[in-house]
């Protein structure tokens, strides 16, 4: 049985947001799910934590609920609250720790469907729940089994979180090599197995996301956001978000292109 409660996607709190169950917030006793598409703090083991944007977390009954947005910033979300007895829910070895899926995308898609078939208002034995249900639970549970088991996944991942929440810094292979103690090619070649995705792509990526933001939720011009997303050059930052998301900076904050 699953019975979804509440549950909406790419819902955006412009003033930034706290959600915790020890202020009375509802859901303290039910499960929920959430996306992030902003970096957040949530509260893990007994202290605040951030985590970057495109994290999932799933927390359960009985636990303390406590997301926010960073300070003065803007955050979003999907999120799914949700009552079950099924095991494969029960059962799922990561829970009330953010985590990184490895295919995001699919997982925002899922959280999608999830929010559109809840809202046909359908019996909480709904078949097309579950089987959506399962679809997302296996994705997630098949990613960590897969990136556990990797070599270095721990230190990788932790080299992964903090880019992404700076990607701003001066990332490049030979520092982020050096970190783990790797060379340059074992570390390419274990970095792209571990995320789907060459480390200087993924930090291009996670600059562009980050120019999208800024360019979306603040009047700065194009040359202080290529700046505070790290770029020396106005021109080289530019054709690199003209390359990934169609258009120039200029014509995506025209209009409003959600990225």
């Amino acid at each position: 049985m699953i019975d979804v409660l509440f549950s909406g996607y790419s819902y955006l709190h412009e003033d930034g947001l706290l959600y915790d169950t020890e202020l009375g917030r509802t859901g303290f006793e039910s499960y929920q799910m959430l996306y992030t598409h902003t970096p957040a703090l949530f509260w893990v083991e007994d202290s605040l934590k951030q985590y970057p944007a495109r994290s999932v977390v799933i927390f359960t009954p009985g636990h303390r609920k406590y997301y926010s947005s960073l300070p003065g910033e803007p955050y979003k979300n999907d999120w799914i609250r949700f009552d079950t007895d099924e095991e494969f829910i029960e059962s799922f070895p990561i829970t009330n720790v953010p985590f990184s899926p490895s295919d995001p995308d699919f997982v925002h898609n899922l959280f999608k469907l999830v929010a559109w078939e809840s809202n046909a208002k359908k019996e909480t034995d709904d078949p097309v729940m579950l089987n959506l249900f399962k679809v997302l639970f296996e994705k997630l549970s098949d990613n960590n089994a897969d990136l556990i088991m990797r070599p270095y996944h721990h230190e990788l991942m932790t080299l992964r979180r903090d880019m992404m929440l700076h990607p701003e810094f001066a990332w490049n292979v030979d520092n982020m090599a050096s970190r783990i103690s790797l060379g340059r090619t074992r570390f390419q070649n274990l970095y792209k197995e571990t995320f789907g995705v060459s480390p200087v792509d993924d930090v291009i990526n996670a600059r562009i996301g980050l120019a999208c933001d800024r360019l979306k939720y603040t009047s700065r011009s194009v040359a202080e956001v290529a700046d505070l997303c790290g770029y020396k050059s106005t021109e080289h930052f530019c054709r690199q978000f003209s390359k990934i998301t169609g258009m120039t900076p200029g014509r995506f904050r025209r209009e409003g292109k959600i990225r």
